[in-house]
């Protein structure tokens, strides 16, 4: 059967257990006929819990408009194990195996997010199982240490200027995943974002024409701190914006092999910038326009440098 139909919509405490482990997730289903439903992933930060990851994001609005199910899952005592020792990524792959039963969840729509360490969960269920999740959304966060994926993935980044690392930690990142999912090397700039809002601190920056249909793309707030924003009025609704980022994209799970295609580019430094300081990465493969988290393109120089 590839439909459910719910009279009212369904707040669940789903208990697994995961190598011999009692783990729980909330689970929100919306009201009404589900074919084959998306199953989209919320990941708190550090210390918190599925139920403060929700009250948080208030994703059940979203969901209950586009009728997917969003699962709030409770790390062990808070933390995410990046390492495997909690069997965290079995948790969330038992998540996804109970909603194909009881909702038939899409398995090629099933999408991940992730707030502060979240976002670094985020960052490696999504690299270390890209036949899994379709698209990633790491918000405050810049995957240090993930894997390099096995294949290119789809990733939608949103950080505050004054975020726990400086915009040139993130960006760096981003050019590393510009790099491996072989996006254009200039990004589509709109600021402020949206174009609608002129009161928006925000900046997008959308890497396009990457492999196998993926995109990059970045979201930096204007002296943004460490947070998931919702303010619509000065910023954006972040659950909005991961929504319609996700629902574009989809696995094809009946594709065996993965073909990257080759960046044909020249050598030199990706650039850089925080505050007046300029931080000159050398890039042995090749070059990649270099901007900052405003979407300014910066010159080119082959040392850091004060100006």
């Amino acid at each position: 059967m590839g439909w459910a139909s719910l009279g009212s919509a369904q707040i669940q405490t789903l208990n697994l257990q995961v190598a011999g482990a009692n783990r729980s997730t909330i689970l929100y289903v919306p009201a009404g006929s589900l074919s084959k439903p998306a199953l989209v992933f919320l990941l708190h930060g550090l210390g918190g819990n599925g139920p403060g990851m929700r009250s948080l994001t208030q994703m059940d609005k979203v969901a209950d408009r586009e009728k997917f199910i969003v699962a709030y899952p409770n790390a062990v005592d808070g933390t995410w194990d990046y390492a495997g020792a909690k069997n965290d990524f079995a948790f969330l792959k038992a998540i996804i195996d109970t909603t194909v039963a009881r909702y038939q969840v899409d398995r090629n729509r099933v999408y991940v997010s992730g707030f502060s360490q979240g976002g670094g969960m985020t960052f490696f269920a999504g690299f270390t199982y890209p036949d899994i999740y379709a698209a990633i959304a790491p918000v405050s966060s810049v995957g240090t240490g993930a894997p390099t994926p096995k294949r290119p993935i789809p990733i939608l980044l949103t950080f505050g200027t004054k975020d726990l690392y400086p915009p040139a930690t993130f960006m760096v990142s981003v050019a590393g995943w510009n790099k491996f999912d072989s996006c254009d090397a200039t990004p589509n700039v709109i600021r402020p974002y949206p174009a609608t809002n002129t009161n928006s601190a925000v900046t997008r920056l959308t890497f396009g024409n990457c492999a196998q249909g993926t995109e990059i793309v970045v979201d930096s707030v204007k002296d943004g701190g460490h947070e998931w924003p919702n303010n619509t009025a000065t910023k954006v609704n972040n659950s909005e914006e991961v929504w319609a980022f996700f629902k574009k994209f989809t696995l094809d799970r009946a594709t065996t092999s993965i073909a990257i295609r080759p960046v044909a580019v020249k050598s030199r430094p990706i650039l850089f910038q925080t505050g007046s300081r300029l931080w000159g990465i050398p890039d042995e493969s090749g070059f990649i326009n270099s901007f900052d988290s405003q979407g300014r393109q910066l010159p080119t120089i082959g040392e850091s440098q004060e100006r």
